[in-house]
């Protein structure tokens, strides 16, 4: 865990107020922020490309730079990939299917990058999955739907951005029953956690964090 991380966290769906919030983390403001979009955790949803895209125009319609970053383009390339992040603001890591995301974000090193990243002040961005990979493991995150067999390697290792897990969609119809699992098992592991409502999001910094 890097001693002052800034990282933006969140369940499905952004306010106003979150997108303030991520103003201020970066200091900058909505038209000058640069995104690096990673949205692999999508690659092998079936239906994603009919939504997916929604969600990247959403973020461009509040005037963000948004340039998507396909890690599988980086497999062996990891200096370039590094330069690639680097040049961004904010480091977007999409939700989608959790263990696929670790096993592509170790395959392409993006997990090693984005650790010194946002070690040197980056702003970590992520949804569900990609709030997910934030905290120290992703045991348990398949109560909420998400086979671990679907992913060429299982990784319970998450990137240890924070102490604690994050637990999305807590209040959805859909994964609230998984979600409240996984939630238990986490805390009977003795992980910290913290659970996320669809229109919540966690802002992290400073050694501390605030739900908005």
């Amino acid at each position: 865990m890097t001693d002052t991380p800034k990282l933006f966290l969140y369940s499905l769906s952004l306010t106003a107020a979150h997108n303030l919030e991520l103003e201020k983390l970066t200091g900058k403001e909505a038209k000058d922020i640069r995104f690096a979009c990673i949205d692999n955790a999508t690659d092998i949803i079936k239906g994603a490309e009919t939504w997916m895209p929604g969600i990247r125009k959403s973020l461009i319609k509040e005037g963000y730079q948004v340039e998507t970053v396909d890690l599988r383009k980086y497999f062996g390339s990891r200096e370039e990939l590094r330069e690639k992040l680097r040049s961004k603001d904010v480091i977007w890591v999409c939700g989608g299917h959790t263990y696929y995301l670790r096993w592509i974000l170790k395959e392409s090193g993006a997990d090693t990058i984005i650790r010194e990243l946002v070690a040197a002040g980056k702003v970590y961005a992520g949804w569900s999955a990609g709030a997910i990979m934030a905290g120290p493991t992703t045991k348990f995150i398949d109560l909420m739907g998400d086979d671990p067999a679907e992913a060429p390697e299982i990784i319970y290792d998450g990137m240890n951005l924070m102490d604690a897990v994050i637990v999305p969609h807590i209040d959805n119809s859909f994964f609230s029953k998984g979600a409240i699992k996984a939630n238990n098992e986490l805390v009977k592991a003795g992980f910290k956690t913290i659970l996320l409502k669809d229109n919540q999001a966690c802002i992290v910094q400073n050694d501390g964090h605030t739900i908005i």
